[in-house]
């Protein structure tokens, strides 16, 4: 498995944005707010890949170091989300990305500083 490190660094409005060709299957996504006076302030956070339109994270007020598990639905091969089977979950697979991946961040505090890590293969 290989990471993917973005250093975040906002501006004095509390915004962030980064963006980079990225082709690959993401297991987990782990914000770190940083530590001391330096670190973000609860941040909203949405990183997506726009040539496809696929969210893989959305949050807002994050206020603790945390690893989110992006995932999709398995889908059919008619592109709808597979049925249940009985009364089972529907399956679901790492999030794929096949382009751009972008981060932007919000409401991060007056040029503070974090990371979020991109845990791929």
């Amino acid at each position: 498995m290989n990471a993917k490190v973005i250093n975040i660094h906002t501006a004095t409005d509390g915004t962030f944005t980064w963006q980079g060709a990225f082709h690959g299957k993401i297991h987990a996504l782990e914000l770190l707010l940083g530590s001391g006076g330096s670190a973000l302030s609860t941040p909203d956070i949405d990183v997506t890949e726009d040539n496809h339109s696929v969210s893989f994270l959305s949050v807002n007020g994050v206020a603790s170091d945390t690893v989110y598990y992006p995932s999709t639905f398995v889908e059919a091969a008619d592109g709808t989300t597979a049925a249940l089977v009985g009364t089972g979950m529907k399956a679901a697979v790492s999030a794929i990305c096949i382009g751009v991946l972008k981060v932007a961040v919000t409401g991060g505090g007056d040029t503070k500083r974090g990371k979020l890590k991109v845990y791929w293969d």
